[in-house]
């Protein structure tokens, strides 16, 4: 079992991470407390501890495709715009179990619906993965536990199976990350 770092040690080795690399854009600004209050406003609910630290690293990154399953931070106004849209079609669907309202996503892949969420309805805020053709799954049973296992990805040292992203490897080419 891998020992578990705290959640800004991870955001930070993964900043760390991102700012030694020759990528073609810097890292989006982070969001300000105004910006997490809005969306938190914005979609009816509290912003977990978690989420808003990650969107402090970053507000969304919009080029970079950070997971290794393709998915990109996604900023305040995304998650705002994506929350709304996938709550609505759960509701003209009459599928809450597509779409609940205590589902935050916070990374999601350009050019579909699929990407990571944040439950805000459970205390410890486990992380799902929704796909365009299956229904969110656990993931991560929290968000410290899905970015240790970024950063130690993105470090070359994710050495635990029971971890996502085991034994994938990244690179940097022509200043775009690639996954392998």
């Amino acid at each position: 079992m891998t020992t578990m770092e705290p959640l800004d040690h991870s955001i930070q080795r993964i900043s760390q991470w991102i700012r030694s690399q020759p990528l073609v854009a810097p890292l989006n600004t982070p969001a300000s407390e105004a910006d997490i209050t809005a969306l938190g406003q914005a979609i009816g609910r509290d912003i977990p501890p978690p989420l808003a630290a990650l969107l402090r690293f970053s507000n969304g990154l919009d080029r970079y495709k950070l997971f290794p399953t393709g998915e990109r931070l996604m900023s305040c106004a995304q998650i705002e715009r994506a929350y709304a849209r996938y709550v609505e079609i759960a509701r003209q669907n009459e599928d809450h179990d597509w779409w609940r309202p205590e589902w935050v996503p916070f990374a999601e892949q350009h050019d579909g619906h699929e990407g990571f969420l944040i439950d805000t309805g459970h205390p410890v805020h486990p992380v799902l993965k929704y796909t365009e053709t299956d229904y969110p799954r656990p993931c991560t049973p929290s968000m410290a536990r899905l970015l240790h296992a970024l950063a130690a990805a993105l470090h070359g040292t994710q050495n635990d199976p029971e971890l996502p992203f085991w034994g994938r490897s990244v690179s940097v080419t022509d200043g775009v990350i690639e996954w392998s």
